[in-house]
């Protein structure tokens, strides 16, 4: 029998999106360009952007999301601009305006989003002994695309994450600020999994770094795998520019450059029919704009999401899907090892993920058990779902939830006649 794990959870392209630069009640990018003006020399625009983003402006943002079923990632960053860490109070708010920030991230982003960090502050990189700007007043964003064992980066990232642990917003990975570890990918991905996993105990932690906007094919990254430990990094790669009001809040909008009205073009439907993970890159700052009747990422957003949804309307090739959904599958595949015998396939899982779905090449099966458990037949595609088999062709697909706690998991597969 020929039997493999498919790429993706369902054998659906996971469409997913991303928020950087967000964090609690402060527009970061008021302090950002700001001080990013200072650092370079420049004068760029920034005396009237927003000096914070409504909480009410969030949990609508956040409920529509939840409504219309979009899920991804969304930065908190833990110290932003260095104005205040968020576990010891934030400086132009008071303490009840920050709870109540926290209960609505908790209540309403939470159950559609990742949390993580985007590092400490988003802007210096911080003397972890201080907790002030290093005497050279280097920024996360620029000088650390490269660093060293030496900088203490696994440290860093895991004072990072404990921050948002300490205001109950558990992190599955970390974002970077700008071009932060761009040049030391490697050590980024092995510092990534000694710092989440030194806080949180996550087995399989991921990080964003890059983006790739032109190639339609686009991976997800599995670094450090270790069967026996059960565990890995997984990198989690963008597909988009900005066209959502990107990094500034007052930039430009297309929600043609993600799909046409006629749903054919864009950069969409090429990377989903290419069967790549679809992960949006969008910025906080957008979404808001520059007042709250501008909204210009919101729209933006609100048209590309019906327009998904028209193109696929019975979820049949697209599924909404967490980052960490995305890199755990994705690890637990890598993970994985996969023995086919006679009707009994065997599979050994160090990291076991919900909807684990196979593909048995040229084989249509009249009945599947896991275990001694019947998995159930799907009459079409819009009805596969977790515990249930399909016939695509001359193929099946089955998908299973392993049982908990076990590692070697048995199928037994009865063909048709």
């Amino acid at each position: 029998m020929d039997a493999e794990i498919c790429r993706h959870a369902l054998d659906r392209v996971p469409l997913s999106l991303i928020i950087d630069d967000s964090t609690a009640l402060v527009n970061l990018n008021y302090f950002f360009l700001r001080d990013r003006n200072a650092h370079l020399g420049q004068d760029q625009r920034w005396e009237d952007v927003p000096v914070v983003t409504p909480e009410s402006f969030t949990r609508e943002w956040g409920t529509w999301c939840r409504e219309h079923g979009v899920r991804g990632k969304f930065s908190v960053v833990p110290n932003p601009a260095n104005i205040g860490r968020l576990d010891h109070g934030l400086a132009l708010f008071g303490q009840g305006q920050l709870d109540s920030w926290l209960q609505m991230c908790r209540e309403v982003i939470v159950p559609s989003f990742d949390i993580t960090p985007e590092m400490l502050t988003h802007t210096y990189v911080l003397d972890l002994d201080t907790l002030q700007p290093l005497p050279s007043r280097i920024w996360e964003q620029m000088e650390w695309r490269e660093f060293h064992e030496a900088d203490r980066v696994d440290e860093y990232i895991a004072f990072a994450c404990r921050i948002l642990v300490n205001i109950g917003l558990m992190p599955q990975g970390v974002t970077s600020p700008g071009g932060f570890g761009g040049k030391s990918l490697d050590l980024y991905a092995r510092v990534t999994g000694e710092g989440c996993r030194s806080v949180t105990g996550n087995p399989t932690p991921y990080f964003f770094q890059r983006v790739q906007s032109k190639d339609v094919q686009v991976e997800t990254p599995v670094w450090y795998p270790d069967r026996q430990a059960g565990t890995a990094v997984g990198e989690i790669i963008a597909c988009t520019g900005d066209y959502t009001g990107s990094w500034t809040g007052y930039g430009d909008v297309n929600p043609d450059y993600y799909i046409t009205e006629d749903l054919a073009g864009g950069r969409l439907p090429a990377v989903i029919d290419a069967g790549s993970p679809c992960v949006l890159c969008s910025h906080w700052q957008g979404m808001y704009g520059m007042h709250d009747g501008d909204r210009r990422g919101f729209r933006t957003l609100q048209t590309v999401v019906e327009r998904l949804r028209q193109r696929d309307p019975n979820g049949v090739q697209t599924r909404w899907r967490t980052c960490s959904e995305i890199t755990n599958y994705a690890c637990a595949r890598e993970l994985a090892t996969l023995q086919a015998e006679g009707d009994t396939i065997t599979l050994d899982l160090p990291q076991s993920v919900p909807e684990l779905t196979l593909r048995l090449r040229g084989t249509r099966a009249r009945a599947i058990r896991l275990e001694q458990q019947p998995l159930r037949a799907a009459g079409s595609r819009t009805a596969f779902q977790s515990g249930s088999f399909y016939h695509d062709g001359t193929d099946t697909l089955l998908a299973i939830d392993p049982p908990a706690g076990s590692r070697t998991v048995r199928l037994t597969v009865t063909p048709e006649a």
